[in-house]
């Protein structure tokens, strides 16, 4: 397996090198994860399909870890509000943190979530540097 997750853009161009992301996200997102970057409207259709709300969403995480010590698995990120890059990284590091196991269902999760998130993107930016 690659150190490196991968990166896909099924609906065009994003705007920006994907592979640039993967210096940003890598460390901590690692090899066994694959981003695919698509629009607004195939968010709303895989929210529909998996998960029976018919509204878009930002980001989606299909956990297909089997029992291994990293994450496996695809998260799927709106790419049409980015840039900023510091947008699409909030949306990979949420769904990075639901591939760990993490989640949102209380507002004590919530906020450790959303702190979690913060620290990861602002280290992300600061290797950017």
């Amino acid at each position: 397996m690659d150190d490196l997750p991968s990166v896909e853009t099924p609906c065009g161009d994003p705007g920006f090198d994907p592979g640039a992301l993967l210096g940003l996200v890598s460390p901590p997102v690692g090899g066994g994860v694959e981003i695919v970057l698509v629009d607004p409207g195939y968010m709303r259709v895989m929210n529909r399909r998996f998960r029976h709300i018919d509204r878009y969403t930002d980001v989606l995480t299909f956990d297909l870890s089997e029992g291994g010590p990293e994450p496996e698995g695809v998260i799927y990120a709106d790419m049409r509000l980015a840039p900023p890059m510091e947008e699409l990284l909030e949306r990979i590091f949420h769904g990075y943190l639901h591939l760990m196991g993490r989640t949102h269902d209380t507002p004590g999760d919530s906020e450790a979530m959303a702190a979690d998130v913060a620290g990861m993107v602002a280290a992300a930016l600061e290797r950017s540097r």
